[in-house]
């Protein structure tokens, strides 16, 4: 190659200039910046780029010139480490014209790049080179290194002045090739975003429902997705339906979501809104369902003609002299659905009916503010108490229930087995019952309806003197009732002697003023005692 002169050198800058400033496209970039340094160097063998890769903290090589550049790319050199590691760290060019002081200076590099590096120069040994960093403001971009192995002559001063040059018009023209590069790529995904939006957009407009939104994101994934309505705990293989502060479900992928592209996710994102939309329509409509029935069974309690009964027949699914049952559920101490939760309630309802559905899916299910109500076809002896069991079972750790249960009834009736079950819900309250029937309530029926205050008032008459007593006297009162005032048995149980039973009777009476053995006082006694303690289990 002859010798360039000065004037060459300085229109060929002028040259390069334009071709780096010219182009957004990193790829031409490089390949610019490695062919005319070598072009305006007569001694030059190999022109090689290292970019500095901030995720691993190493420098790679980006292009080159008299390489084997595939060989290569298995470089990755740490800062500080040979020629290209000290030019980075340092942030300054350096010239090697003596093969001891390269051998210096390389001796640091790792078994692995160096056999990387002398395989990707084809073997040769280097006789001279220099190395100048590719700065920008205050970073250091890359390091570009200018190789000798054939050449007689030495590299000048001049020539390090000269890749200086290119190398700072070349780190700008990477700076913004670079911000074109992320540019166009952000462009890209918000089109492409848009487009992922648009389609499931339309597949809830179209009215596809779950399955369509969740078939589109398996076409965007490729893979199978499935939607969880449980909250389970979080995974990373699961991406949550949030409303507000609620989780409605999720979505199950089959991989780990850190493995998504950023697209990926995106889509993942756009689904999981579109369900949470989908949820609220569903929820809203089932909402209006239950309104509706609230509706019917209102006019079915109210008392409803044979003619509004044939109006409302195929939806409720009986015959005018079917024989039905109605049972209240009711929350004991707290209700039986949350009143911020969008799902809470239809779950539950909806268990409920999967539930009669194998037993008997002609029970008519609603739910009437904190209650939900079962109007259940008597099919045979059994069937009332297979589905109370049932929903117990299944709710018994989440949800501390009452169920109560009127008597059996036709259409007509309804009314008032409705009512007799919102008594056997108090009554149960009360007593502590979970399951409390109102067809085998005594005297209870009687009190359902009595101002709690006259109860008080009756108890502290029939029985005032007995409480400021010793509690073994109440035990012993309660026990003798049981027993229908069989002394022997009585002393049995309370493990004491006949005698002091006898002491105790008497003293109840004497400070009461009573007589066991009188009718209208035993009976007043047991009603009073009854009372208490069912006032002291609620």
């Amino acid at each position: 190659m002859g010798q360039i002169k000065q004037s060459d050198k300085v229109n060929k800058l002028f040259e390069i200039n334009h071709l780096l400033t010219t182009s957004l496209d990193i790829g031409v970039v490089l390949r610019t910046l490695v062919e005319e340094a070598r072009n305006l160097l007569e001694v030059s063998d190999t022109v090689i780029l290292y970019l500095y890769d901030r995720e691993d903290n190493v420098l790679r090589v980006a292009e080159g010139v008299g390489i084997d550049i595939e060989v290569m790319r298995q470089i990755a050199f740490v800062p500080g480490e040979s020629l290209t590691g000290k030019a980075y760290a340092e942030r300054k060019s350096y010239l090697f014209a003596e093969e001891d002081i390269l051998k210096q200076n390389m001796a640091n590099m790792s078994p692995e790049n160096y056999q990387a590096y002398f395989e990707g120069v084809y073997r040769r040994h280097i006789k001279s080179a220099f190395s100048v960093p590719l700065l920008y403001q205050d970073e250091c971009l890359g390091v570009l290194i200018v190789d000798n192995f054939e050449n007689d002559g030495q590299f000048t001063d001049d020539d390090i002045r000269i890749i200086e040059i290119i190398a700072n018009q070349s780190a700008i023209a990477i700076v913004h090739s670079n911000l074109f590069e992320d540019l166009k790529k952000k462009n890209d995904q918000l089109m492409q975003s848009i487009d992922i939006h648009e389609k499931f957009t339309k597949a809830i407009l179209d009215g596809g429902g779950i399955d369509t939104i969740l078939a589109l994101l398996s076409r965007i994934l490729a893979v199978q997705v499935k939607f969880q309505d449980e909250n389970l705990e979080s995974t990373s293989t699961e991406y949550p339906i949030i409303r507000g502060r609620e989780t409605l479900g999720s979505i199950y992928i089959g991989k780990d979501i850190n493995t998504l592209s950023p697209l990926e996710v995106v889509a993942v994102e756009h689904a999981s809104t579109a369900l949470a939309l989908e949820l609220v329509k569903i929820n809203a409509l089932y909402e209006k369902e239950l309104h509706f029935r609230e509706e019917v069974f209102q006019q079915m309690i109210e008392g409803i003609s044979y003619g509004e009964f044939k109006r409302v027949q195929n939806y409720v699914n009986w015959n005018s002299d079917s024989e039905l049952v109605c049972v209240v559920l009711e929350g004991k101490h707290n209700p039986l659905w949350k009143s911020d939760s969008l799902l809470d309630k239809e779950k539950f309802i909806r268990s409920l009916e999967n539930i009669c559905q194998n037993i008997s899916n002609s029970t008519f299910i609603l739910s009437r503010t904190y209650q939900a109500i079962l109007i259940i076809p008597v099919t045979s002896e059994k069937v009332v108490d297979l589905i109370v069991h049932k929903i117990s079972d299944q709710w018994k750790k989440q949800k501390d229930m009452i169920f109560g249960m009127g008597r059996k009834v036709t259409v007509g009736k309804l009314g008032d087995s409705y009512r007799e079950a919102l008594d056997a819900v108090r009554f149960g309250k009360t007593s502590g019952d979970r399951f409390v029937d109102y067809s085998n309530l005594g005297f209870e029926r009687l009190l359902q309806n009595v101002d709690p205050s006259t109860l008080s008032l009756f108890v502290d008459d029939k029985m005032g003197p007995l409480l400021s007593m010793e509690p073994i006297y109440i035990e012993t009162l309660g026990v003798f009732i049981r027993l229908n005032k069989n002394h022997k048995r009585t002393a049995e149980h309370l493990h004491v002697h006949p005698n002091t039973l006898y002491q105790r009777i008497k003293k109840m009476e004497r400070l009461m003023n009573i007589s066991f053995d009188r009718e209208v006082d035993w009976i007043n006694l047991m009603i009073a005692y009854n009372l208490y303690v069912t006032s002291h289990n609620a």
